[in-house]
């Protein structure tokens, strides 16, 4: 029985194989450019190759800067109902305000509080400010746009 470990000497064996590969590796090259149609050798050029590099470009970056320490907080209402204030610059979600869901058949506006079982409830201050909007029924007389727009005017978000 033979015991090989990785502390164990180059094996005899394997030195003849690394050289009968190393003697015959064009042999090698021309075989699998023959299997693959000649991709093994664009393959190996293309890895051999430098990047190319940008010469002449100027690239100018029209976006206007956006500044992390700026919230520019908007309204958002998701295809899902949820109700949300974002910031417009990084488009990060700044407070979870509530929920439209039906109710009886009525879709109706829920703030994010314990009692209409929200884990996260929402700033007891922002609560208070659109709390006669709880419940509010919404249909053609009463529109979600017209929603937003009561919640953007109690929360002075332009």
């Amino acid at each position: 029985m033979d015991i090989h470990s990785r502390f164990s000497a180059t094996r005899p064996e394997d030195k003849r194989a690394k050289e009968y590969l190393q003697r015959n590796w064009g042999t090698i090259e021309k075989l699998a450019d023959t299997i693959s149609g000649g991709k093994y050798s664009q393959d190996k050029a293309r890895k051999a190759a430098p990047p190319p590099q940008a010469q002449g470009l100027i690239i100018i970056d029209q976006a206007p800067p956006r500044r992390a320490d700026e919230a520019v907080p908007y309204l958002r209402i998701s295809l899902n109902g949820r109700v949300v204030i974002a910031d417009t610059n990084t488009g990060v979600q700044l407070a979870f305000l509530g929920q439209i869901k039906r109710l009886n058949g009525e879709k109706c506006f829920f703030i994010a509080t314990a009692e209409n079982g929200f884990i996260t409830p929402l700033d007891p201050e922002i609560a208070d400010k659109i709390a006669d909007l709880e419940q509010r029924s919404l249909n053609r007389a009463y529109t979600e746009d017209q929603l937003a727009d009561d919640i953007k005017a109690r929360l002075e978000i332009a």
